[in-house]
């Protein structure tokens, strides 16, 4: 039996507001895609928003995605902080290099992006609301 978090209305509350503290609304789903358990959309006029998985087994995280550091408890916050970073670290407007020619290049370069965002969420874990 898989062991299932699902985020309850007092989460859900507070992650909405952290979102929103960071110009962000958040938006949860009941399915997102393949291997995706969050995503962050910006549309030409700035404004953006966070999907994420509202429940998900956090071993299919994990086998995916690694980050075994964080506890169950707190993928939600991490997962929202991640994708926060995506925006903070300015990936929305970073382009590929032209160097890039092959599949394994292009993976290098999102996986060096989802790293980065890894590690600015981490940091933000224990204090995630703006300065």
């Amino acid at each position: 039996m898989k062991d299932t978090i699902m985020v309850h209305e007092e989460e859900r509350a507070w992650l909405e507001a952290l979102a929103q503290s960071w110009g962000v609304k958040l938006v949860f789903r009941e399915y997102l895609g393949a291997d995706m358990f969050a995503r962050v959309t910006i549309t030409s006029d700035g404004e953006a928003w966070v999907e994420m998985l509202q429940s998900f087994d956090p071993e299919d995280y994990y086998s995916r995605w690694g980050n075994r550091d964080i506890a169950p408890g707190e993928l939600f916050r991490f997962l929202l902080l991640h994708e926060i970073a995506h925006l903070k670290l300015g990936h929305d407007r970073e382009s590929i290099p032209k160097d890039i020619r092959t599949k394994e290049d292009w993976q290098r370069t999102i996986h060096e992006r989802e790293a980065r965002a890894d590690q600015w969420a981490k940091r933000r874990l224990r204090d995630p609301w703006p300065k």
